[in-house]
């Protein structure tokens, strides 16, 4: 059989499924619609499309009949649709009757969305910033937008059996619009399939209703701004990373120099990122400082292992191996060479990371970030206003790279809610921002978030007050400062806003008036679970190079409740890693189900680019 797609559901069947399992299911050739294709007769065609306008077209084209051209494949058709087919497309599906009378099967799969992880899903929707947060949008644009974002949900709960309870932030416009945009098409898509089930209905009652919660980027443009020293927001903020594949330096044998000697050849390989890759998932969420240290220690207990020792042995020294030590050397070559490969892999990437670090000073200038963030020192002060002029001048001063000077110079702004009338022109010219970068500094203001603070009486009693007198706004929302959630890391002390607000789930404290439901909420259906919480901070005797830990208590033992409601999360406008790595730690350390959705990854420079194209 063929597979036929197009560019849409290409990327959804990438991120789900390999072409290993698709020819397993008798898929020998995976072609695009969109292209010029050889006929094969023999083979029935698969069609898994995305259900517009242009695709529908194509899919019409292969089978209205030609002279000029032969029919493409085996008269047998199975057709799939990503999504609900809207009517208008459904009647120039029906119009064709050459299509029609093939068709084997006929179906809305509902599954338009990519799961780029375990309980993490985006709906590629890169282009949605502008309009959902541009200052005059058209009408049309905007309710489009969030129109195709319900749809898009709608597919995931119907491919998890969930009829959700609704909430949403209720100072969020776009929340608020999309939340009753989502509860419309759900309830049209439950009228519509009679047969459908979702957990929690009288048939399946053994976990309850999910709810899904509705945020928008704009309450919260601080988190993608920040450096981050887990290694899955490193990777993708520092290296170059496209649809989760990586290009890395390896090491590898070449053939035997004149003098026979060992000749090794740097290569230049491909890896995916992503779940299939176990080591990824195990290190992602982890300070690059552990990672670095876990993959030190792996490599180590590999090369002082009997199969190590027995595959380096040379001469005399292996003629001593036994004949049982060479056996189990030669049974293990395969997995030793694969698993030191991956090893290798993550080892250079880690090492390309803290490379750039250090290259950049970004360890220094990150404890400059968190200190604006949080409003605190490393040593737990509260932080002057003033200090921190003059430490974020003279690291705009020093800092070469462009996006790194916009990044400090926009965490202060969005931080401390504006700049003081008297510091703007000393730190705009020290950060000395081309015209694009400007240009995404300034859309800050359609945020809601001034460039400058108002002069106001108080502005003025402070500044007669002494210039050093003021204390830096501190972003610690949602108990950010409690001790049991602050990382081990004082290079890692600010916690994202959405953390907060998980937490506040957990223990069914999140208020219902700031976070309302589109329809009450059952009270049967609210099940406190602070207790099954746990910190996930991990004990240290040590210091490694230029982090400072701190000490807690081991969470080796820790599992998530994969029993109970779900509680889906999505974050229009994107969600950044260190949310994606906040939910996980939550669930994780003993919380209930979490999912995180989004219209789209968010790096800081991808970021940049959203604030600019507003």
């Amino acid at each position: 059989m063929i597979l036929i797609v197009d560019e849409a559901s290409t990327r959804i069947i990438s991120s789900c499924i390999g072409m290993y399992n698709l020819m397993e299911s008798r898929v020998t050739l995976v072609e695009d619609l969109t292209k010029n294709r050889a006929p094969y007769r023999q083979s029935a065609p698969i069609y898994f499309l995305s259900p517009t306008h242009a695709s529908v077209d194509r899919l019409i084209e292969d089978w209205t009949p030609s002279k000029k051209k032969k029919p493409l494949y085996a008269d047998t058709i199975f057709l799939y649709f990503t999504k609900t087919l809207p009517n208008d497309l459904l009647q120039k599906i029906k119009a064709c009757k050459p299509l029609v009378k093939r068709l084997k099967a006929f179906n809305e799969v509902n599954i338009d969305f990519i799961t780029n992880e375990n309980r993490a899903f985006h709906l590629d929707m890169a282009q949605s910033y502008a309009p959902l947060y541009r200052k005059n949008p058209s009408t049309d644009e905007a309710a489009t937008v969030l129109s195709s974002i319900a749809s898009k949900l709608v597919t995931l709960c119907a491919s998890l059996h969930e009829y959700p309870h609704i909430r949403y932030r209720a100072s969020s416009p776009t929340a608020t619009e999309l939340a009753g945009a989502f509860h419309h098409q759900l309830t049209m898509y439950i009228g519509s399939n009679e047969t459908w089930w979702y957990h929690g209905d009288a048939a399946h009652p053994d976990r309850g209703r999910a709810t899904v919660l509705l945020l928008s980027r704009k309450e919260d443009p601080l988190s993608p701004l920040l450096h981050e020293f887990t290694y899955q927001a490193m990777v993708h903020d520092l290296l170059d990373v496209h649809n989760e594949k990586i290009t890395y330096s390896a090491e590898i044998a070449g053939a035997p120099g004149a003098d026979g000697s060992a000749v090794v050849e740097t290569v230049d390989k491909d890896a995916l990122l992503n779940d299939d890759d176990g080591l990824w998932v195990e290190l992602r969420g982890k300070h690059i400082a552990d990672v670095i240290q876990v993959i030190s220690d792996r490599i180590r207990e590999i090369v002082n292992s009997s199969t190590g020792v027995a595959l380096s042995a040379k001469g005399s020294r292996a003629k001593a191996l036994s004949l049982t030590q060479m056996s189990n050397a030669l049974r293990a070559l395969p997995e030793y060479r694969e698993v030191m490969s991956k090893l290798t892999q993550h080892m250079n990437m880690a090492h390309r990371c803290m490379s750039i670090f250090n290259k950049e000073k970004l360890i220094d200038l990150s404890e400059l970030e968190q200190t604006l963030a949080t409003g605190k020192t490393a040593e737990n002060k509260e932080a002057k206003v003033g200090d921190m002029v003059e430490q974020v001048e003279e690291a705009l001063k020093q800092v070469d790279n462009m996006l790194t000077r916009f990044r400090l110079l926009a965490i202060f702004i969005v931080s401390q809610e504006g700049l003081r009338p008297e510091d703007e022109e000393r730190l705009m010219m020290a950060a000395k921002l081309d015209p694009y970068h400007r240009k995404a500094l300034q859309n800050l203001e359609i945020l809601d978030i001034p460039i400058v603070k108002a002069a106001t009486a108080s502005n003025s009693r402070m500044a007669m007050m002494g210039q050093f007198g003021q204390k830096l706004i501190s972003k610690a929302n949602y108990d950010n400062t409690d001790d049991d959630a602050e990382s081990e890391y004082t290079s890692s002390r600010f916690k994202c806003e959405l953390k907060g607000i998980l937490q506040q789930i957990q223990e069914n404290k999140l208020s219902l008036d700031e976070f309302p439901s589109v329809l009450p909420m059952p009270v049967h259906n609210v099940e406190a679970s602070g207790n099954t919480a746990r910190s996930l901070r991990v004990s240290a005797k040590t210091s490694r190079s230029k982090f400072t830990r701190r000490g807690g208590t081991d969470a080796s033992d820790a599992g998530a409740k994969l029993f109970g409601a779900r509680q889906i999360v999505f974050m229009a406008g994107g969600a950044c890693y260190s949310e994606l790595r906040s939910a996980r730690d939550l669930m994780e350390a003993g919380g209930p189900e979490t999912m995180l959705g989004c219209t789209h990854l968010v790096t800081p420079e991808q970021f940049v680019t959203d604030l600019a194209s507003l």
